[in-house]
């Protein structure tokens, strides 16, 4: 990894998938160099639905929605994001609903508000999700539909994070990735949501920003607008 000439400030984006080119091209022009360093890996379990009928599918990933091909179309799925309701829809869903915030916490809240007694709902999630938020619900089943899996760096790239102005990081497994690292960086956390940001606050007391809207394209502009 080599840094960037002095008019431009180097960035971490440590999410697995690539930025689109209008995304990098936003960060390129508040004179940011953005290097790509994914710290995380996700992969299918390949386990088969733990029931057969259900009401309501919860989905607070994208990534979960390749495992998902079985599934019939017919339910009604209450999606944790704009992210995840699109890649659903893709593939022949229908959101029936999701939070204002794009939080696990708020989208079992609101589930918990229209399930009707006697309805069952399956929750497809990733290894690491937070279960709690299944004890609103009275009728609920697990299935962990992929794995998390983080991975140290190269002797490169901790030489490099002390260069590093910004980190991007978009989940808890991202941090926990990074924690053995942190002597070596000295800028600012950029977190995609509140979740994130507690795991930032649990090992670093450097400073931390979170955009109003949990999105991707927030976190770009929230970053944009302090390197302008």
């Amino acid at each position: 990894m080599t840094f960037s000439p002095r008019s431009m400030r180097d960035v971490w984006y440590t999410g697995t998938k690539r930025l689109t080119a209008s995304q990098r091209a936003r960060l390129t022009a508040s004179g940011l160099s953005v290097h790509h360093v994914p710290l995380i890996e996700t992969r299918l379990t390949h386990n088969q639905m733990p029931i057969s009928r259900f009401d309501w599918l919860v989905v607070t990933s994208q990534t979960a929605v390749p495992a998902l091909r079985d599934v019939p179309r017919d339910v009604r799925v209450a999606a944790v994001g704009e992210k995840t309701k699109q890649a659903l829809e893709a593939v022949g869903f229908t959101v029936a609903l999701m939070p204002e915030t794009f939080t696990g916490d708020a989208l079992f809240r609101d589930l918990a508000a229209v399930v009707k007694a006697g309805e069952v709902v399956l929750f497809a999630r990733g290894d690491l999700a937070n279960t709690a938020h299944m004890a609103q619900l009275e009728n609920v089943h697990d299935w962990v539909v992929y794995e998390t899996i983080g991975r140290e760096l190269t002797a490169t790239e901790v030489e490099a994070l002390e260069g590093i102005e910004a980190l991007l990081v978009l989940s808890p497994s991202a941090v926990r990735a990074l924690t053995p690292y942190l002597n070596h960086f000295h800028g600012t956390w950029y977190a995609i949501g509140e979740v994130t940001e507690r795991a930032v606050r649990e090992v670093s007391t450097l400073p931390v920003r979170v955009p109003e809207c949990y999105t991707m394209d927030a976190l770009i502009q929230c970053i944009g607008e302090d390197f302008s």
